[in-house]
């Protein structure tokens, strides 16, 4: 068995069935796409800092990328995006990876490995596509055959050679359903306005314009937007998580007592579990102020 063959072995161990391996020399296309997106948020400005996967990991050579799924049993009614109703996914994918280096740590002395959970500069969508693990939708979400794009992603960044995965030949053809959907009408068949999406929008701590806050007023949810992946054909049939962390301590709903009860610092130390919690009591108050002045409430 092989190194690759064992981590597809280990990951499946823990259920993890949608996993792929991309080389680290991937950097010259994925440059010029980002140089022609240009700055967006909550992400280093640097483009060279975003590719450089030798400040991550000298003498770095591949990655081994691993989707989280987190679509529920069942339809459950919320105002929190579906990937934040569960403990910290962050968390959740670092505990993963740890198990997963640590066996491979242990049959290969000489190499080395570092988990990154979606904290890292690098591009996680990409790697997911260089991976072989998806395709980029109009939406720009990565979706997967059989998980459509509900998942988060994970990546072993490590000095092993593994035989890389090729892209895969699909799109999202002629549908347009996410175009119709999004509540910030950001999505358009050659561009994409992150700043105007409304997931960023929820995150954003400085002041709204009026423009900003009739986006968020739109739709029901004071963090994240699910919008575009509610109305893709690829999420219809998407399979259902077998992780048993999304099952476990959901939160799908924050009210307005709840919110109202808490003070900052309590909040912080009460809620720091949750992915949501990172931006604060304030900004999920001014959000459902929003929300519910748009419904009447």
């Amino acid at each position: 068995m092989n190194a690759k063959e064992l981590l597809v072995k280990t990951a499946a161990s823990l259920q993890l069935d949608a996993c792929g391996a991309a080389s680290v020399n991937f950097s010259e296309k994925l440059s010029e796409r980002l140089t022609e997106a240009g700055t967006i948020p909550l992400a280093p400005a640097d483009i060279k800092e975003r590719i450089d996967t030798e400040a991550l990991l000298p003498g770095s050579r591949s990655f081994f990328v691993i989707l989280f799924p987190y679509r529920p049993s069942h339809k459950e009614e919320g105002n929190i995006a579906l990937y934040a109703r569960g403990l910290d996914y962050h968390k959740m994918i670092q505990s993963y990876l740890d198990r997963i280096i640590g066996v491979m740590r242990n049959a290969y002395l000489e190499a080395r490995f570092r988990g990154l959970a979606d904290t890292s500069p690098m591009v996680d969508r990409w790697l997911a596509y260089a991976a072989g693990l998806g395709f980029f939708g109009k939406n720009h979400c990565i979706i997967n055959p059989k998980y459509g794009s509900f998942f988060t992603i994970g990546s072993i960044l490590t000095t092993l050679e593994l035989s890389p995965d090729s892209p895969l030949d699909l799109s999202c053809g002629e549908c347009r359903e996410c175009f119709y959907h999004c509540p910030g009408h950001v999505i358009r068949e050659d561009s994409f306005d992150v700043w105007h999406c409304k997931s960023y929008l929820t995150q954003k701590k400085e002041a709204l314009t009026e423009e900003e806050e009739k986006i968020i007023a739109r739709t029901p949810l004071i963090f994240g937007c699910d919008e575009c992946q509610l109305c893709c054909p690829f999420n219809k049939n998407a399979a259902v998580s077998p992780l048993p962390e999304i099952r476990e301590n959901r939160l799908p709903f924050l009210t307005r007592e709840k919110l109202e009860s808490y003070s900052n610092r309590s909040f912080d130390k009460e809620m720091r579990e949750y992915a949501f919690a990172w931006r604060g009591r304030k900004v999920l108050l001014r959000n459902l102020d929003l929300t519910e002045k748009d419904s009447g409430k």
